[in-house]
This record gives structure tokens, C-alpha cells and sequence, in this order.
């Protein structure tokens, strides 16, 4: 028997105005003013390798696409330059991405947010998206209601930036997030307002159950398997068996599907990465095994670089290649993936090493359009584990050696040091560092030195 169904009392539950922020289409936003063009009007893609070979133009992948481009051509951000009619249509722009550009206008449109509320109340989630706490500000720019400041935000940054700003406001950032995501892009103000109160003909009429915050297809699932199809079935199951089912997960996805959120801005956190990693996928079909050892080597040292400047070292180095389009091996794979428990290293060398190991073992000239690079089981630690059947004072050096590399990198860039064989057919560091300078979805490591201050 469980126990009677837990009830929330919505009256008990902190009450704030939470302002969720969103750029629309940002990235196809900022090339669009910087052409001149209006970012609701024009159709403009980002896409990399914007080759206009037909040859090449698989490789292309759209990172992000304008309101008109997405409507005329049924693209998303995770099609290709396939996707698109070919040749180009003359009133389609196709623009290469230009990461430093992107962060710095970032910069600028955070720093209006954050006249708006103080540093405690101001939280950048992502590249396009912040929120701010705006509850002690909306009497001080003379506005009667959240909703008039959210208009007076989305003016003052269409003024001074020319980008289009979507808002979902909330009693807690849960609210205003799912606001946003649900129904701000949709309204004719891009604005949307989810109260605590509004919870039954907003939250629960959500239609796809993967439109919630924290729900992915996986968790999707394994709730179908209790007979939770909505949110609303969701809010109705009984909480202690979704509990025991889903664990601490279950009771944080049953509180929010009542709308329940009870952190602040404010709070510090220090989020711990479960993993380091980076993926790729190359301009050109790798035949060449001499080739794909040269990318391996690069990757390795870029991920490297990611875990030392976390201060982690990874206990598990997994790798992951995507053959050619169309190419399935004898077993009828597209790809092959493999993982090796090593011991705790940061190392750009040792890292190589298990790299090759996994690769020796899979590869059998198989054509690779697609590489990823992952490290696990990380442990945070600044203490030099040594391996005892290595020398002990050439390990010393190494990680002094990579120490020094790693601080004129941040300095200089990544360009400042590279292997010797990136510069040789089939390097692609050099290039990629120069294409996505400082992007935040998992280029560091190999990031241009402008976006260092």
C-alpha cells in the first residue's frame, strides 16, 4: 500500500517574477543585422563548410536558421546542406558561423539585461537564453507588472542590437521557462505568462510530453511504461510510486508538473560535469587512416585541455566514428563505438593513447565522415597520479610541459602551439579553431586567442 498522494499548497510556494529570455534564431539574427537584412524577414542559414560544390555540400550542417528560412525550406538546426533545394535559391543567404562575433553580441545584450537586475538576479543559461529575477525592479523603471518591464527589455535590446527577444514569465524559472518554450514564440508580443494559478490550462495541456523541461525521449519512455502519456498524467500519478520507479528524479519531475520550482537565482551552484567530450563531423570523407590518427591526435589534446581547465581527470576514454553517408560495414553498422576504463589522466598524451588503442581494434578501412571524443568517470583533483612503470621524472615534465602550453594557449590562442602534423592534410584543428572561436557547446580547447581578454 503507499501512502495518500502528496499535494502541494500553491500558497506556500515562493511567488517571484522570473523573467526567462530567449534571442530568436540568435545566431541567424546577428549575420542578419550585420547584412543589413531584417532577422523576421530575410532567410539566412549558418551553416559550416558552406561550399557551394555539390560534392562537398553534405558535410554542411545548419547550426541555426532564420524564422523564414526554417518555414520556407522545412529545415531545423540539426539539418544539413542537403536539406536545402540546390542550387541555392538568389534569395536564400548562406553564411559561415563567426562563434567570437556571436559570443560578444551575447555580451552586449546581457550587459542591457543586467541594468535590469543585479548580478544576484541575473543567470545566463545558455548563448541565446538568460534569465533575470526582476521582482525588486519593476517598481524602479516605473512599470505596474512584469509583462510592461518584459516590453520595456524587449525594446531596449531591439534598439541598441537590432535582435528580437522572446520572454516567458513565472512565479520560479520553471514557469517562465516552459512559458517561453510553449507559448511566448507563438504569441503575437512574443511575450507568455504562466502563474502558479494557470497551471491546469497551460502545464497540463502540453501536448507532447518532451516539450517539458527535463524530459527527454528516454525519460519519456520509461514514464509511458507507468501509463503517463501527458503532463497531466504525469501531475495525476501517485508520487510515491513514481518515486520508487524513477527515484529522486521521479519526485523532481512530479513536483514540476505542478508547476513547483523552489530555487532562486541567487543560489550558488557548482555544477560537476558528468563528462568531457567533443564530436565532429569532417568536411570531407577520411580514407586515409594516417589521416583520421592526425584528427584523433587533435581531438585528444583539445578534450585534454578541457579537463585540466576543470581541474578533472577522466577515468573512462570512449571513441565514436561515423562512417560515410550511405556506407554500412559487413555487419550493417553506420558506425562503431567502443569505450576502455583508464587510469585518471588529463593527459593529452595518455588520452591519444587509449584513443589509438580503441581505434587499432575497430578500424578496418572503413571510410570515416564522423568522430567523437568522450571522457567519464572524472574525479576533480590538482594531485599528478604517477604511473610506476613509467619514468617518474618524464611524466613530471609532461604535465609541467603541458602546463606551459595550456597558459600560452589561454593567452594567445590555440594557434600559438599546434602539432606539427596539423599542419598536414587531413589537420583540422587549425581550421576549426579559426571557424568556432570560443564556442561554449564544447569548442574549448581550441578556441582563436581574440576571446580571451
Amino acid at each position: 500500500m503507499y501512502e495518500t498522494d502528496l499535494i502541494f499548497d500553491i500558497r506556500k510556494e515562493p511567488s517571484r517574477d522570473v523573467l526567462c529570455l530567449d534571442c530568436i534564431s540568435f545566431y541567424a539574427s546577428v549575420e542578419c543585422i550585420e547584412r543589413g537584412l531584417n532577422p523576421l524577414e530575410a532567410k539566412l542559414v549558418v551553416m559550416s563548410y558552406p561550399s557551394d560544390d555539390p560534392a562537398l555540400r553534405g558535410s554542411g550542417l545548419i547550426l541555426a536558421s532564420s524564422r523564414m528560412a526554417k518555414k520556407a525550406y522545412n529545415i531545423s538546426n540539426v539539418s544539413r546542406a542537403r536539406d536545402l533545394p540546390f542550387p541555392y535559391p538568389p534569395d536564400l543567404t548562406v553564411a559561415a558561423p563567426r562563434m567570437l562575433l556571436y559570443m560578444k553580441k551575447n555580451q552586449e545584450i546581457n550587459n542591457i539585461y543586467k541594468k535590469y537586475a543585479d548580478e544576484a538576479n541575473h543567470h545566463v543559461y545558455s548563448v541565446d537564453e538568460s534569465f533575470l529575477d526582476v521582482t525588486n525592479s519593476i517598481k524602479l523603471f516605473g512599470c505596474q507588472n512584469a509583462y510592461e518591464l518584459a516590453l520595456k527589455i524587449q525594446e531596449d535590446v531591439r534598439k541598441s542590437t537590432g535582435i528580437y527577444v522572446t520572454i516567458g514569465i513565472g512565479d520560479n524559472p520553471l514557469l517562465a521557462k516552459l512559458a517561453l518554450d510553449n507559448a511566448a514564440k507563438h504569441t503575437k508580443d512574443m511575450i507568455a505568462e504562466w502563474r502558479y494559478e494557470d497551471v491546469p490550462n497551460t502545464l497540463w495541456k502540453i501536448k507532447n510530453i518532451t516539450d517539458f523541461w527535463g524530459i527527454g525521449n528516454k525519460t519519456a519512455i520509461r514514464l509511458n511504461r507507468l501509463g503517463i502519456e501527458s503532463v497531466y498524467d504525469l501531475a495525476h500519478t501517485n508520487y510515491y510510486v513514481l518515486k520508487e520507479y524513477l527515484g529522486v528524479m521521479g519526485a523532481q519531475l512530479y513536483a514540476h508538473s505542478w508547476g513547483i520550482d523552489r530555487s532562486f537565482l541567487g543560489d550558488s551552484v557548482q555544477p560537476v560535469s558528468k563528462s568531457i567530450g567533443n564530436s565532429q563531423v569532417l568536411d570531407k570523407d577520411y580514407t586515409y587512416r594516417s589521416e583520421i590518427e592526425i584528427v584523433l591526435l587533435e581531438m585528444a589534446d583539445q578534450v585534454a585541455t578541457r579537463l585540466r581547465r576543470s581541474g578533472a581527470k577522466a577515468q573512462v576514454v570512449s571513441l565514436f566514428c561515423g562512417y560515410s553517408i550511405g556506407y554500412l560495414d559487413k555487419e550493417g553498422k553506420r558506425g562503431f563505438h567502443q569505450q576502455m576504463k583508464v587510469p585518471a589522466t588529463n593527459s593529452s598524451k595518455e588520452i591519444n593513447q587509449y584513443l589509438r588503442q580503441i581505434f587499432d581494434k575497430q578500424y578496418k578501412y572503413q571510410d570515416i565522415r564522423t568522430i567523437g571524443v568522450n571522457t567519464g568517470g572524472l574525479i576533480y583533483t590538482d594531485a599528478l597520479q604517477l604511473n610506476l612503470f613509467e619514468d617518474i621524472e618524464e611524466q613530471v615534465d609532461r604535465a609541467k610541459l603541458e602546463h606551459v602550453v595550456d597558459t600560452i594557449r589561454d593567452k594567445f590562442g590555440f594557434k600559438s602551439i599546434v602539432h606539427a602534423v596539423s599542419l598536414l592534410e587531413g589537420g583540422r584543428a587549425i581550421a576549426r579553431s579559426s571557424l568556432i572561436a570560443g564556442h561554449a557547446g564544447g569548442m574549448a580547447g581550441i578556441e582563436s586567442g581574440e576571446s580571451h581578454g
